[in-house]
């Protein structure tokens, strides 16, 4: 859910921290919204992630940058498939530039991601994510992190949205059973498809591609946009390589220090859903009626019973409607499409839930979210225990509880070990900016709030609102701010509020 906390927005965690940026169709897990949040849902086409022709450039080589997407510039750069043996397999990581519209007053260049895991910095770029008094004066540039679009994308066999055509909530033992069993097939063809992959796709290789990007790039310092998961990105970038950074924002921010099967997320997503609900109440037009939670209970037991049948793919299921419900939750201005998806649900018509599941899985990468955020965090590997968790949620956040189940069981049983993160210590970096909003879902504002008394120096922006992330979504308050600390260096005072 980021990209996905509880399960899929990350952290899975799948509700996940996820920036979950979902713009013409495309859906970026936490995830988070690549700066421009969660768009109105819509249709359409997503931007193009086919691979321009931009030969890679051999390993240690400038980038090499040849015109494409319009007007824009793509290169592709070669990095070690594993660190550890720099003369063995390889592999390209794609890239966009968006040079800087005043280049005589060039600052560097700004890196931006996200989020996700899974989602596509490029697409983020080329959507034009990045507020124009920063996108002046940087070379803007975009990623694919490996696993994702033209980083050599996972396509697992099986998909990862199986095991939630049935009904993953816990405490049913035949539903529990159907959707371990889903799992289980999905983990062993991604493991057959990707053995060789697979351990080399977490966060620490990312944030060393990261500093080959750099390298590649000429410059001695980079800047540095990270949203939802892309956090963990900056948070271990710093780590590794603190006297490359110039400046950092990290907005709607992982906890890399929490276990993979925290179900601190799932609880932020019930209380946006409660929100969410007492807006709905507020207003006489309002689809779901004044009471949306009894709406959706109505709807969960009627699925539950049978699966509602919506032409021309499978029926909306427990699982399905669960991550139907989530989507909309990651922004305010998206709340109407949940409130008339439970309209249509609640009188038989389960197409509107059905649509807003298949977008959870679109454009961002799920099969490289689950691999990502099974290597990075630590997570029970006895299938046994995931259930008593998932149990446990289900007490403290009932209608998200099925997410928790999935991730933990992906994890548990995943093909290769996990690598756990371990927390930054903030020493020889820069001070860095930190958003957090105050009901944001998919990333608890708590953790914005604690990594900021991790990293010394660093400035602590907080957001009154609602919605997974904010920065570059027309926040002036927080535009500002964060414009002035990406071009002149300035943080925002103590206790700053927007």
């Amino acid at each position: 859910m980021e990209q996905r906390t509880v399960g899929r927005v990350p952290r899975r965690r799948r509700l996940s921290t996820a920036v979950v940026a979902l713009a013409v169709g495309t859906l970026l897990l936490a995830g988070c919204a690549g700066g421009a949040g969660l768009p109105a849902l819509q249709t359409g086409s997503p931007t193009s992630t086919s691979a321009p022709a931009t030969p890679p450039s051999p390993l240690g080589a400038p980038a090499s940058f040849v015109p494409c997407d319009g007007a824009f510039e793509c290169a592709t750069v070669t990095v070690p498939v594993d660190y550890a043996a720099p003369t063995g397999p390889t592999m390209g990581i794609g890239i966009v530039r968006a040079p800087a519209k005043d280049q005589a007053h060039k600052i560097g260049v700004l890196l931006v991601n996200p989020g996700g895991p899974g989602g596509s910095g490029i697409e983020t770029v080329e959507s034009g994510a990045v507020p124009a008094a920063v996108a002046d004066r940087f070379d803007v540039i975009g990623f694919d992190p490996r696993g994702v679009g033209r980083s050599s994308a996972l396509a697992c066999p099986i998909g990862p949205d199986t095991p939630y055509y049935g009904d993953p909530d816990p405490g049913d033992a035949a539903g529990e059973a159907a959707t371990t069993q889903a799992v289980d097939r999905y983990d062993r063809g991604c493991g057959d498809a990707y053995r060789a992959l697979l351990p080399h796709l977490g966060t620490r290789d990312v944030a060393r591609d990261m500093d080959s990007l750099r390298t590649a790039l000429g410059q001695q310092q980079i800047t540095y946009l990270g949203f939802s998961y892309g956090t963990s990105i900056g948070q271990i970038y710093g780590e590794l390589f603190p006297q490359r950074v110039r400046a950092m924002v990290l907005d709607g921010v992982v906890d890399v220090t929490l276990p993979g099967l925290d179900y601190s997320q799932a609880e932020s997503f019930e209380n946006s859903l409660h929100q969410f609900a007492a807006d709905c109440a507020a207003r006489a037009d309002c689809p779901a009626g004044p009471d949306a939670i009894a709406m959706l209970d109505r709807v969960r037991a009627r699925v539950e019973a049978a699966p509602l049948p919506v032409a021309g793919t499978t029926p909306l299921s427990p699982g399905l409607l669960e991550l139907g419900v989530v989507l909309p939750l990651y922004s305010k201005s998206n709340w109407p499409v949940l409130a008339q998806a439970l309209k249509a649900a609640d009188g038989g018509d389960g197409g509107p839930f059905r649509r807003l599941a298949a977008k959870y899985f679109e454009g961002s990468n799920s099969d490289t979210y689950n691999a990502v955020t099974c290597l990075d965090s630590s997570w029970p590997r006895n299938p046994q225990d995931v259930l008593t968790q998932a149990r446990a949620a289900e007490v403290r956040a009932p209608h998200f509880s099925g997410n928790v189940l999935v991730s933990g069981l992906t994890c548990a049983d995943w093909p290769v070990p996990p690598e756990p993160l371990t927390p930054p210590t903030g020493r020889g970096l820069a001070p860095a900016l930190v958003i957090g909003t105050t009901n944001d879902p998919a990333t608890p504002y708590q953790n914005s709030v604690a990594l900021v008394g991790r990293l010394p120096g660093s400035a602590l922006l907080t957001h009154r609102g609602d919605g997974h992330t904010v920065y570059g979504q027309g926040v002036a308050c927080v535009d500002d701010q964060v414009n002035r600390y990406l071009t002149d260096l300035t943080l925002p005072g103590p206790n700053a509020v927007c």
